[in-house]
């Protein structure tokens, strides 16, 4: 517990502050909750920006939202989280949507502020194609 009358209990307050807007928040939603299949692991996830580019047939697995403070967490660490989570459900894609990002002031100022507000997010399909087994065994071992 802080002593609210220690000089440190500002300053570590703050810290807290900023620390719990720093992270990816993430949400998944089963798609096919009949549809098992074990977890696979990051590095086997590939990223495709359309269906249209998938080029085999696929079953959907999960619909992945995620969203940061662009303050302190790059397009990049949402991505990273969302092939994990992807993996996690079993996937070995994800078909990526386009990132948003807010553009009014108050908000980035207030992300920067620490508001646990989320001014970049995104959302993904995470899939399972069949005819990438081999690859992904590859990758993970498994």
């Amino acid at each position: 517990m802080i002593n609210p009358n220690s000089k440190w209990a500002a300053p570590l307050m703050v810290l807290a502050l900023i620390a719990s807007a720093c992270g990816v928040r993430t949400k998944t939603t089963p798609l096919a909750p009949r549809f098992s299949h074990a977890p696979t692991c990051v590095d086997a996830i590939e990223t495709y920006q359309s269906r249209a580019q998938v080029p085999n047939d696929y079953y959907e697995v999960a619909w992945i939202s995620a969203e940061g403070n662009s303050v302190y967490t790059s397009e990049g660490k949402i991505q990273e989280q969302v092939r994990k989570k992807a993996a996690d459900a079993g996937g070995n894609a994800v078909i990526v949507n386009d990132f948003k990002a807010a553009e009014n002031a108050p908000k980035v100022i207030g992300a920067a502020l620490g508001a646990n507000s989320a001014d970049v997010k995104t959302s993904a399909l995470a899939i399972y194609v069949a005819a990438d087994s081999s690859r992904v065994t590859l990758k993970c071992g498994k």
